[in-house]
């Protein structure tokens, strides 16, 4: 007997074609109904934690990607530690403890607070650097400057640096600029120049804060005190030596860009040495030389003045003639000779 449908039943079925939604009779699926205009599907609900990139940490954030910033800032420390020894007087350990990029904001708050401040300008990079030397260490370089033994914790919390011991500080802060134009000089020649002191942060205005700025830590060890310098950069200041500083600093290469060389050859250029013009080299028996008498004729194998060498701490290094010049004796250099050495 046929199935008879209920006024409902029909109502229902009718609903159900006009939005699409009678089930198929082969699979009993219905299909999804169509989205009206002017509503918008609702989007599941995710259960992952979304993290945020910080995009201004993504460049050099690691080591490894500008070594030859790294080397620089490793000869850095060797010359820091010179400074501090000479300085003070005082034998100091100056360790470098890396390389980050951050924010300027980030940066101001990671000082650590109290410190005292500079702002400085290494020309003719853009921007404005930073240093800063925490509170405890300063007071500590301030005392040994002074006479004192530098033995004694000196309470920093709330105590602020006089004229005075800010005027040692920034002349403080000029040597160090010298020493970081040597450590640039296989890259770029430097103009170091000393802008200001600031004891609160917030008051330097050296950058945005949303500006990636290059942050240096040093770790600077003084028995028994142990404190932080920390040197910071705008990344923006070394993008036109972002090449050579991938490629690596060759200090080994080209030494004589480096200011630590020169300072240690330019002593042994100042030493004095022997130097000999010998006409000729003869054999001659014991006995023979305890009979020369004056006026005695010892018979030489070189032709004459036209052929003499220099000989150098006893070792032959130029071979020329005699010649006379404003009338002094003069020798005239022809050629090099080998180097090896000649018993005289």
């Amino acid at each position: 007997m046929a199935q008879v449908l209920s006024q409902a039943e029909i109502d229902a079925l009718l609903n159900g074609v006009a939005n699409q939604q009678v089930p198929d009779p082969a699979t009993g699926i219905s299909p999804e109904p169509k989205q009206e205009k002017g509503h918008k599907q609702a989007q599941p609900v995710s259960t992952t934690e979304n993290k945020p990139y910080d995009f201004t940490r993504s460049e050099i954030s690691t080591r490894g990607r500008l070594p030859g910033l790294e080397v620089i800032f490793n000869d850095f420390a060797r010359r820091l530690q010179s400074m501090f020894a000479s300085e003070l007087g005082k034998s100091v350990d100056a360790n470098y403890a890396g390389m980050e990029v951050v924010t300027y904001e980030s940066l101001i708050h990671s000082f650590p607070l109290p410190a005292s401040i500079h702002a400085i300008r290494l020309e003719p990079m853009r921007g404005i650097g930073i240093l800063v030397v925490e509170a405890r260490l300063a007071f500590t370089m301030i005392e040994l400057f002074f006479g004192g033994m530098g033995q004694k914790t000196t309470k920093v919390e709330g105590r602020d640096f006089t004229p005075i011991e800010n005027k040692f500080l920034g002349k403080f802060v000029e040597r160090v600029l010298r020493g970081m134009e040597e450590s640039w000089q296989s890259v770029v020649q430097l103009q170091g120049r000393y802008l200001r002191t600031e004891l609160n942060p917030y008051l330097l205005n050296a950058a945005g804060a949303g500006d990636p700025m290059i942050l240096a830590t040093y770790t600077i060890s003084m028995s028994p005190i142990t404190g932080m310098v920390l040197f910071s950069l705008p990344l923006a200041a070394i993008e036109e030596f972002r090449p050579l500083l991938k490629t690596g600093v060759a200090i080994g290469d080209d030494p004589d860009n480096i200011g630590l060389f020169r300072r240690v050859v330019q002593p042994l250029l100042e030493v004095e040495v022997e130097a000999q013009a010998v006409v000729d080299v003869v054999e001659m028996t014991l006995g023979d030389i305890m009979g020369v008498r004056p006026g005695d004729v010892i018979q030489l194998n070189s032709p004459g003045l036209e052929h003499i060498e220099l000989w150098i701490e006893g070792k032959r290094k130029f071979i020329g003639k005699a010649a006379q010049r404003n009338g002094s004796k003069v020798f005239v250099t022809k050629d090099k000779l080998e180097q090896r050495a000649t018993a005289r």
